[in-house]
């Protein structure tokens, strides 16, 4: 009974088509509704902009004729900052959209007025139409996967050039996608260029119906995240109240799931090093819970939240875990730390950005999970900059053999920076290949002018 309702939905799959879609997009418009509905209850910050995610920009009218770019969340919008920086210096407006809160708090806290920034259409048709036609914009770059059927055939209807960059397509994605058989290659089919991370990626799009001639492999743009400074010098200083001898290790982009291995990881840690401290940067805080151990409250009392403590405040002294419960400061928590394990990748949900610790000099633990970023997994493991651990117990035991061997940890932090330096240069690529098709095509302007 099982295989035949799967065969039945895959049946079901399998001839949508882009005009089905649009359809089956404007049935949904109510389950839309509900369920932003429902997000709005769960988390409050998904309050604001309800009216932007239906095209409605009255009380932000967009200035026409900006490039609107799109990032889907915070890992997309901080990958994205070298190449933004670059549109900026060359005095192109721009439009940023990101589908979260925590998205729109990182682009606004670094570009402010200097960009428009707002939240993107739903993809129904509708909305779409509302907002592409208000901003009406010079071209669309899209990062990563963000294939939007609904959005990729308003853009084309008005003859905006679309581009797709830092593209990845993993096995399994490819997959998904291709049970949807035309739609996906109908959507496709408008984009003037496409820019890969790798030459599986590249092979992967191509299998999805993108020409040879529109593919580009210019690298990953993560490798180019330029390090805020400010954060770092913050990062020096909150290292100096935690304690400089004290072994500091950071939990960052934690998901919910993997909380318990981390605490039981730290609480082996501390049973060896009784001063050992761990910084935990949830990947959502909003909705993030600090689970509770054996002898509860005890443990609650060294435990303190970012948010309300001061800048004197003497509880960093004596604290276990500090929860960072602020937004925009993974920079700062990592450089405050030794070591950093990158969430993620103890559940299934493919794993998050390991470049930005690498960057630092900070040696890499990851799980197994890491699908979304398996090239920059292969990179660190080949030059011993990534340490694997598969669950509690081996996260412990990695992290007490790099406390107790101290050129160990910074062998591993060197190699882990010298794999970003080597791979550098995916923005200047992805900028060249723009200047010669997206908006070149577009007015024979150019990025560099």
């Amino acid at each position: 009974m099982g295989q035949a309702r799967c065969n039945a939905r895959r049946q079901a799959i399998e001839p949508m088509n882009l005009t089905t879609y649009r359809m089956l997009s404007r049935c949904l418009s109510p389950a839309y509704r509900f369920y932003l509905w429902r997000l709005r209850r769960r988390n409050p910050a998904y309050k604001g902009g309800l009216h932007q995610r239906w095209g409605d920009y009255r009380d932000q009218p967009p200035a026409p004729g900006a490039i609107w770019v799109h990032a889907a969340s915070v890992g997309e919008a901080r990958a994205a900052q070298s190449f933004i920086d670059r549109l900026l210096e060359d005095g192109w407006p721009l439009f940023i959209t990101t589908n979260t809160p925590t998205g729109l708090e990182t682009i606004r806290s670094r570009y402010g007025a200097s960009v428009q920034s707002g939240y993107p259409p739903v993809d129904v048709p509708t909305a779409v139409d509302r907002f592409v036609g208000a901003l009406s914009p010079r071209a669309a770059i899209f990062i990563e996967l963000e294939i939007w059927p609904n959005r990729f055939a308003a853009l084309a209807a008005r003859g905006i050039p679309v581009a797709l960059i830092n593209a990845r397509l993993s096995p399994a994605s490819l997959a998904r996608y291709a049970r949807f058989g035309a739609l996906i290659r109908q959507s496709l089919q408008g984009i003037a260029c496409l820019c890969a991370q790798t030459e599986e990626d590249a092979g992967r799009f191509h299998n999805m119906g993108v020409p040879n001639r529109k593919i580009h492999v210019t690298g990953n743009l993560k490798f180019d995240q330029a390090i805020d400074h400010r954060q770092v010098v913050a990062g020096q200083r909150l290292r100096a109240r935690i304690g400089p001898e004290r072994f500091v290790w950071v939990a960052a982009s934690l998901r919910q799931g993997e909380a318990d291995q981390v605490r039981e990881a730290h609480e082996a840690l501390l049973a060896a090093f009784p001063d050992a401290m761990l910084i935990v940067v949830p990947r959502h805080p909003e909705r993030f819970r600090w689970p509770a151990g054996e002898g509860a409250e005890v443990w609650d009392r060294h435990v303190i939240k970012a948010s309300q403590l001061g800048k004197d405040d003497d509880r960093y002294q004596t604290a276990h875990v500090l929860l960072a419960d602020t937004v925009g400061e993974m920079i700062k928590y990592l450089s405050a730390g030794d070591v950093a394990f990158v969430g993620g990748s103890l559940v299934p949900v493919g794993g998050h950005n390991p470049l930005e610790p690498a960057a630092l000099g900070k040696p890499v633990l990851m799980g197994p999970h890491v699908t979304n970023f398996q090239q920059v997994d292969r990179l660190l493991e080949d030059q011993g900059a990534r340490i694997r651990v598969h669950g509690a117990n081996e996260l412990a035991d990695s992290l007490q053999r790099l406390v107790r061997d101290r050129h160990f940890l910074d062998a591993t932090g060197r190699s882990a920076e010298a794999v970003i330096q080597a791979h550098r240069g995916a923005s200047a690529r992805t900028r060249q290949i723009l200047n010669e098709t997206l908006l070149a095509a577009n007015d024979g302007s150019s990025l560099s002018e």
